[in-house]
């Protein structure tokens, strides 16, 4: 049930993408110009920073800590 809700969530977060990027580019073509997309220009690289945590498998794959040091402090 858990990967299913990341799915959704990714696939959710994308369409979202997609419209803010599909209104910049209608804003773009009513001003003649490349303001508006370069305004949400960051979109792409925030996905690309957030997708990998969406789609991982599971939560064991990644490292685990380091275990505590069994010795006192200031040694």
């Amino acid at each position: 049930m858990e990967t299913r809700l990341r799915w959704v969530v990714a696939i959710g977060s994308l369409a979202v993408v997609l419209l803010v990027a599909g209104a910049a580019i209608a804003q773009a073509v009513r001003e003649h110009s490349l303001d508006p997309i370069w305004t949400v220009g960051w979109l792409p690289a925030v996905m690309v920073a957030v997708y990998p945590s969406l789609l991982r498998r599971d939560r064991s794959a990644r490292r685990p800590c380091l275990p505590r040091l069994r010795r006192p402090a200031g040694s």
